[in-house]
């Protein structure tokens, strides 16, 4: 009979757990269902924009945050996760297997700021950590904010013409 209820609560708690994303909100970080008794291990995203490593890059482009979103191989989504940009990395608990997964940046209002770039397969392992590193072209930016901000973060070549 215990094990009957701890099992019923424990189903009840993942159910009340999904309803904010029923209800269409979003938060901040990974949310991610891991079934009980699989072995998990984790996924840790780092994004540049044009090569760099420059937080203030997201403000020039209006980049309020990175959506991740993380596919099995038979194509379901099993992640969706949200991190500010400019934090330029974010992890994601998964248990093992192999997954695919799309990277864009988007503004506060929700439209994107880049397009989507998909990420090469990766594999999760249990109790390790796999790193991925996605740069941002700056020919992949649909918007920009401040030309200006843009001009003084890119080096100039004197010897150009």
């Amino acid at each position: 009979m215990r094990d009957s209820i701890i099992k019923w609560a424990g189903s009840a708690a993942f159910l009340l757990s999904l309803a904010p994303a029923a209800m269409g909100c979003q938060a901040e970080g990974s949310v991610v269902y891991v079934p009980v008794g699989r072995n998990t291990g984790t996924v840790t995203q780092s994004w540049s924009i044009g090569g760099r490593f420059d937080r203030s890059l997201c403000r020039t482009y209006g980049a309020d945050r990175m959506e991740l979103v993380i596919r099995d191989t038979s194509g379901r989504t099993v992640a969706r996760a949200y991190q500010p940009c400019e934090e330029m990395q974010m992890s994601v608990r998964l248990p093992e297997g192999t997954y695919r997964g799309d990277a864009t940046l988007i503004a506060r209002d929700g439209s994107e700021v880049s397009t989507t770039l998909e990420l090469q397969p990766f594999r999760i392992l249990s109790n390790t950590d796999t790193l991925i590193d996605t740069d941002f072209p700056t020919s992949s930016m649909l918007t920009v904010l401040s030309v200006d901000a843009v001009a003084a973060s890119e080096s100039v070549d004197e010897s150009a013409p």
